[in-house]
């Protein structure tokens, strides 16, 4: 295995465990069942919220660059 894939698995480990982490903190704002969905019954009451806070953007952000880490990992150890 090159350097080049070493470098690659261990950052998309680390993508891996920020995903994994700002969406368990996401759950954890919505705690009811919807927020496992994407929205809770509490944002229902007054309308959508407008925007993403800063722990949503991360986990947007992480989640796109997980999924081209993704490819950029297969086609280097392939």
């Amino acid at each position: 295995m090159s350097a080049l894939a070493i470098i690659m698995v261990i950052v998309h480990v680390i993508l891996a465990v920020g995903v994994i982490f700002f969406s368990l903190q996401r759950m954890q704002k919505n705690a009811e069942l919807g927020g496992a969905f994407g929205g809770g019954a509490s944002q229902a009451h007054f309308g959508r919220e407008k925007g993403l806070d800063t722990s949503a953007k991360w986990a947007l952000w992480l989640g796109i660059f997980f999924m081209l880490s993704c490819f950029l990992t297969t086609m280097v150890l392939v």
